[in-house]
C-alpha cells in the first residue's frame, strides 16, 4: 500500500513534452519510463533516491515556499519537480524542465 496519494495533472506531462525534440524518440521514451519509476517511488517513500538522484527542496521562486522539490534523471538534463504535503501525505507533480526551461532561471 502506498504511503502517499499522488496526483498528476495533465500539465505535468505537458510540460515534459517540451523536452521531446531535445532527445530521440527512444531517449524521449526512456525519460518517461523513468519518469514513472520515480512516481512510484514518491508514492512509497515520499521522496526518490534509487530511480532518479539529488532530490531536494528548491529555494528559489516560484518554488521556495518549502514544500516544492525536485530530483534529476537522464544524466542530470531532466528536473522534475513535485509538491510535497507531508501533513495528508500528499504528492503533486509540477513539472517536468531542463536546466534552461526550470521556471525561476
Amino acid at each position: 500500500m502506498s504511503r502517499y496519494t499522488i496526483k498528476i495533472s495533465n500539465r505535468f506531462w505537458e510540460t515534459a513534452k517540451a523536452l521531446r525534440s531535445k532527445y530521440t524518440h527512444e531517449q524521449f521514451a526512456e525519460i518517461i519510463a523513468i519518469i514513472r519509476d520515480c512516481i512510484n517511488e514518491l508514492a512509497e517513500k515520499g521522496f526518490v533516491d534509487e530511480n532518479g538522484w539529488d532530490d531536494h527542496q528548491l529555494m528559489r521562486a516560484p518554488f521556495g515556499d518549502g514544500s516544492h522539490y525536485e530530483f534529476h534523471i537522464f544524466d542530470d538534463d531532466v528536473l522534475v519537480v513535485y509538491f510535497r504535503r507531508e501533513r495528508n501525505r500528499t504528492i503533486r507533480m509540477v513539472g517536468v524542465y531542463d536546466h534552461e526551461t526550470i521556471p525561476g532561471n
